[in-house]
């Protein structure tokens, strides 16, 4: 670790899949033509990539599997990259959850860090699943130019992560990730092993 270098990352939220309207989480929602669209849109004009790593789930990992083999590029799939597990409300729609279990879910989302209602995945754990998959990326692919395809809860997190947020409730809601949205991560590692991220958001079509 006493080699200086620079690690690229740009990382990339599936377009518009099935099931548009439900709380997906680890449900596996195909992408759609549109969606596969959109994504194209994203990362046009970015021929310089010497990886790809995926969600597993389908509405990252068709367009992963499709880009990679565009540019002979290796591709993984990472399950650590995978969206948040949301339980028993996983897979289902908005409007019919907040029919159901209006209270429940107005709380939660108020503090996520609090509660568990869904018995899935607390968002402790979830954010320490990311950072696992962020450093593993780190470890493995440091010097490298990377594609990374997965989720808008992902992104938000590793947002959280990178820019030391505290643990509040407060970033889910103000920050806003389409579908397609992309944003790059640039990764500074110092002749000290020192990691020195810097998130570049909109980005501007210069490579």
């Amino acid at each position: 670790m006493n080699q200086t270098s620079t690690t690229r990352i740009d990382i990339l939220r599936h377009g518009l899949p099935e099931g548009d309207g439900c709380l997906r989480g680890h449900t596996d929602f195909p992408i759609t033509t549109e969606g596969l669209a959109q994504m194209h849109a994203a990362v046009e004009g970015l021929h310089d990539v010497e990886q790809v790593l995926s969600s597993p789930l389908q509405r990252c990992h068709a367009f992963a599997k499709l880009f990679a083999s565009n540019l002979s590029l290796p591709l993984e799939q990472c399950p650590d990259w995978k969206e948040m597990n949301f339980g028993r409300w996983d897979g289902q729609s908005r409007d019919s959850l907040w029919q159901t279990e209006r209270e429940l879910l107005s709380n939660y989302w108020k503090d996520p860090w609090q509660s568990t209602p869904h018995g899935g995945e607390t968002l402790q754990e979830f954010d320490r699943r990311v950072v696992r998959a962020w450093q593993s990326l780190l470890s493995r692919y440091h010097g490298k130019r990377i594609l990374l395809v997965t989720h808008g809860g992902v992104m938000k997190q590793l947002l959280r992560i990178l820019l030391d947020m505290p643990e509040s409730a407060s970033y889910l809601q103000r920050i806003d990730l389409p579908y397609a949205a992309r944003y790059r991560v640039t990764v500074y590692r110092d002749k000290n092993g020192e990691y020195w991220p810097q998130v570049q958001w909109p980005l501007q079509q210069q490579y």
